[in-house]
C-alpha cells in the first residue's frame, strides 16, 4: 500500500501535475489512512516518509500534508471511496480562473469518463471550510475542482483516482487550447 501511494505521487510528479512539495494523495485501510507527507518534494518521496492518520485524527506516523482534514472527512463521509488524489494541474486551475464549467467538455471523453465534475469556490488551503465543503461535495462527486487552487479526485483505488486527474487535465488543456489560445 504505502509503495502503490509512493509510484503513484512520483508518477503525477513526472507528469507535473504536483511540483515541489505541492499536492497530496492518500490511500485508506481499515484503521485510517496514508498520505504524502508535508514538506517533501514529491519525485523524491519513499515509504517512510508517509504519514499516518487514524480515522480519529490522530497522527500515528509521520507529518501529513497540510489538507490531511479534507482527506479524513471525505473518507467518513462517503465509506465506497478508498484513495484520494489533490493536484495543482496548470490547465485546470486555468480554466477555472476563466470561469468555465466544467460541464461542456468539447471532447465527449467529458461526459463518459469524467461524468459530472463540481466546481467550488475558492476556500484557504488547509482551512476547514475547504475541508467540509470538499468532504460535502465528495458525497455526490468524485471530480472536484477548487477554485484558485486545485483539484481532487476520488477512487475506489488509487488507480481511479489518478485515471480521473489525467484525464480531466488532459481535458482541460485541450478546452484551454480551443477557446483561449491564440494560436
Amino acid at each position: 500500500m504505502k509503495e502503490e501511494l509512493c509510484v503513484f505521487t512520483k508518477y503525477l510528479a513526472e507528469k507535473r501535475l504536483i511540483e515541489g512539495n505541492e499536492g497530496n494523495l492518500s490511500i485508506k485501510n481499515k484503521y485510517g489512512f496514508w498520505i504524502t507527507p508535508s514538506g517533501v518534494l514529491k519525485e523524491f518521496i519513499k515509504p517512510k516518509d508517509l504519514a499516518f492518520v487514524s480515522f480519529k485524527g490522530e497522527f500515528l506516523a509521520g507529518k501529513p500534508s497540510s489538507e490531511w482534514g479534507m482527506h479524513l472527512k471525505i473518507y467518513k463521509k462517503n465509506p465506497e471511496i478508498n484513495a484520494i488524489v489533490h493536484t495543482h494541474p496548470l490547465y485546470t486551475l486555468l480554466l477555472s480562473e476563466k470561469g468555465f464549467d466544467f460541464k461542456n467538455f468539447s471532447l465527449k471523453e467529458g461526459e463518459i469518463i469524467l461524468k459530472e465534475v463540481a466546481v467550488m469556490p475558492y476556500f484557504d488551503p488547509g482551512s476547514e471550510a475547504l475541508w467540509e465543503f470538499a468532504s460535502n461535495l465528495a458525497r455526490c462527486y468524485k471530480v472536484i475542482v477548487l477554485k484558485g487552487h486545485g483539484l481532487v479526485t476520488l477512487g475506489k483505488n488509487l488507480e481511479e483516482a489518478v485515471i480521473l486527474t489525467l484525464v480531466t487535465e488532459k481535458l482541460s488543456k485541450f478546452e484551454f487550447l480551443l477557446k483561449f489560445d491564440k494560436l
